[in-house]
């Protein structure tokens, strides 16, 4: 099998979004995401991604694809943002937070959300990020890293999340992300070390079942 890695073209983000859900559902994998959103992928939640993706930055953040060079299909997705202002001080990373909570709650809504277990989303991945990498500089967030179900194992997460690292180490970056437990042995492989646990189980908050999560980072690579 042969891919392509290219960026994320509009008339890819329902696959991008698609992807990124088939991947993250299933029980085993034990996501958080798809417990605030317990209908599954309804039109609603289609229209809250679209919206989220459509508005980035594109300056410092960015969505690829690697597509099948034969069949066209998207086969796996990714995005991540390069930070170059993050908070230091805890007034900086209190008042950093309260306009990304206003960010995370705007756009359309979604019938059904868990909004307890969201809220508790919302403050950990914020604030974990934030403490941990204070003080540390710019650096990349690594966000999302989703393969096609049919498509795993044969190498197609290992080559984007590559992309990534390569782009973060000619910048001379760390890279900052959360794992579950299905993506861990693949960041470890290529670096990255748990800094700190989640600490907390979302069935305190209606959710289905655990949801082992860790903050990651892999220190700055300089390449010359």
């Amino acid at each position: 099998m042969s891919f392509a890695i290219e960026p994320l073209q509009p008339a890819d983000l329902d696959a991008f979004i698609t992807i990124w859900w088939d991947a993250f559902e299933p029980l085993p994998a034990k996501m958080l995401y798809p417990q605030v959103c317990p209908r599954g992928l309804t039109p609603d939640l289609i229209a809250r991604k679209r919206w989220r993706i459509s508005r980035r930055d594109n300056e410092t953040s960015f969505c690829f694809c690697a597509r099948d060079t034969a069949t066209n299909e998207i086969l796996g997705v990714t995005w991540w943002s390069l930070v170059n202002d993050a908070p230091n001080t805890r007034e900086e990373i209190d008042a950093a937070f309260v306009k990304a909570r206003e960010a995370r709650y705007a756009g359309p809504q979604v019938e059904g959300m868990n909004l307890a277990l969201y809220e508790v989303f919302v403050h950990k991945t914020f604030y974990l990020e934030a403490e941990i990498m204070a003080g540390r500089g710019p650096y990349v967030s690594f966000s999302v890293l989703a393969t096609d179900p049919k498509h795993q194992r044969r190498g197609v997460g290992a080559v984007l999340l590559k992309q990534c690292l390569e782009k973060a180490d000619s910048l001379g970056l760390p890279v900052f992300l959360e794992s579950g437990v299905n993506g861990r042995p693949l960041y470890e492989r290529h670096g990255f070390e748990v800094i700190r646990d989640f600490g907390f189980d979302p069935r305190d908050y209606g959710g289905r079942s655990d949801a082992p999560h860790w903050c990651m980072l892999r220190p700055a690579k300089r390449v010359d």
